[in-house]
């Protein structure tokens, strides 16, 4: 794990600092201060923030954030309505239509598949395919009725709609010049796989629209001097297009589960939390423990609260959330405001 002081953090500091030293002090000599009382706590004021800023560090911890898409419930069924028909393409390269229809298909097995891997998310696949308006284009919302007739024969909780499927080649060029001044140019050539799925519930609301994007390099080509590249042929991609294709619609399940991110946290570390701050960027996780727990014991109200809350961070970055939770209420309970990130 990763642990270090963030310049930028430091920076927006100093840069504060100078701020209030500026109103504090120096404007005193452009606009007299109304009496003695309110230099005294000002100077109280600048001397509290520069002491909060100087006892916490920043750490980088891992956390649980959650699922894209939130359930009204613990399990539910899906019916997924495929609206893009390959056929209606205005394609005259019948090998370009068929990457198109072997890619659809294999996109809506991917989705099976990662689906599957949910015992509380169930996904069932429509048996008619309602026909979008253009097959270049997002459809459009379906009707209240459909919607209703389509929650008359399959039950579902959701109706998932495949708006569209659309796929096209990303270029670009790059040029590399020689000693000699002469140039050469290279096209480098990404497939683009773009997916548009609309969540309805079933009394007809669209809840979600989601554009779906994955990529990856297909083609690198050297361009002649004064020629525009010739780019690949999509009806010859079909071996990236089915790979893209299955890894999108495996990917789509994981909308519904919570995930790991990196957040940056502020972290006490001076003191008698200097060695537990050092033992955290070890990662010595055991130590750290047992050594905040000491310190939540210490006779002062506000080291405990401090201990608290970096057994908070420990807790929040180990994942154990009951523990996280009660921690950092003892840490607000104590402090009565928690630090944070100023940016």
């Amino acid at each position: 794990m990763k642990i270090h002081l963030t310049r930028k953090v430091r920076f927006q500091q100093i840069l504060v600092c100078t701020y209030i030293i500026k109103k504090v002090f120096f404007n005193r000599y452009v606009m007299k201060l109304s009496s003695t009382k309110v230099f005294i706590s000002r100077c109280f004021i600048l001397t509290g923030f520069l002491l909060l800023i100087s006892c916490t560090s920043y750490v980088s911890i891992s956390t649980t954030a959650l699922p894209e898409i939130n359930l009204s419930k613990d399990s539910a069924d899906f019916l997924l309505v495929n609206r893009f028909v390959p056929d209606q393409l205005d394609y005259k390269n019948e090998n370009k239509v068929d990457v198109y229809r072997m890619g659809v298909n294999k996109y809506i097995d991917g989705l099976i598949s990662g689906f599957n891997t949910n015992e509380k998310i169930n996904l069932v696949i429509a048996d008619t395919i309602l026909a979008s308006h253009s097959a270049h284009e997002p459809a459009y919302n379906l009707s209240t009725r459909i919607i209703q007739e389509l929650c008359e024969e399959y039950d579902p909780d959701y109706i998932l709609s495949l708006d569209n499927y659309d796929l096209f080649f990303d270029q670009e060029v790059e040029v590399q010049e020689y000693d000699d001044g002469s140039k050469s140019k290279t096209a480098h050539y990404d497939l683009v796989l773009n997916t548009f799925i609309t969540i309805y519930s079933i009394n007809g609301m669209a809840l979600d629209k989601l554009k779906e994007e994955l990529r990856t390099h297909h083609d690198s080509r050297a361009v002649a001097s004064g020629l525009f590249a010739v780019g690949p042929s999509m009806g010859q991609a079909d071996e990236n297009v089915l790979a893209l294709s299955d890894e999108l619609g495996r990917s789509f399940i994981a909308k519904f589960e919570p995930s790991r991110i990196t957040v940056m946290r502020p972290y006490y570390s001076t003191k008698e939390f200097k060695s537990v701050y050092q033992a955290f960027k070890l990662g010595n996780w055991d130590e750290v423990e047992e050594k905040l727990l000491l310190l939540t014991e210490s006779p002062d109200m506000k080291t405990q609260g401090r201990a608290a809350y970096n057994l908070g961070v420990l807790y929040e970055n180990l994942d154990r959330r009951s523990e996280m939770d009660y921690w950092y209420s003892e840490a607000k309970l104590k402090l009565r405001q928690l630090p944070t990130i100023p940016y």
